[in-house]
This record gives C-alpha cells, sequence and structure tokens, in this order.
C-alpha cells in the first residue's frame, strides 16, 4: 500500500496504523465520501486536505490525507 496525496471521493482507503481513534474499525477500512476541507499544516506551514471517510462499521470520520492509504481507487 502506498500512501498518496491523489485522495479522491469514491477512493477505498485504510487509515494508517499510527492513527488512534475510537470508532475505527478493526479492518480501518472505508469509502472517501467527501471533502472534509483544507487545514493548514502546523510543520510545513502549507495547506493540506482533509477527507471524510465512511467506514465498514457504518461509522463517518474526518481524516488529514497524510493518514490514508489508497486501496482502490475510484
Amino acid at each position: 500500500m502506498v500512501m498518496v496525496m491523489g485522495v479522491k471521493v469514491g477512493d477505498l482507503v485504510r487509515v494508517g496504523p499510527k492513527v488512534h481513534q475510537e470508532g475505527i474499525p478493526l479492518n480501518r477500512t472505508g469509502i472517501v465520501i467527501r471533502h472534509g476541507g483544507v487545514v493548514i499544516d502546523h510543520f510545513t506551514k502549507s495547506e493540506c486536505d482533509t477527507w471524510f471517510i465512511q467506514f465498514t462499521n457504518g461509522n463517518t470520520m474526518k481524516f488529514h490525507y497524510m493518514w490514508l492509504e489508497i486501496v482502490r481507487s475510484a
């Protein structure tokens, strides 16, 4: 699996193993359902995308693109 900046709606993604948040299913897999907006990365001082992911357990959560691994592109 490769971490990619080119995340888009409809992609099947997996949240990286370094993210620990209640509600993420064990398989860490879900579908990108919409863009979550742009945030400023405090380390690089650049703009970064966030995305809403609907997981296989029904939970929807928002993540910075750097934590997403594309399993299958839409």
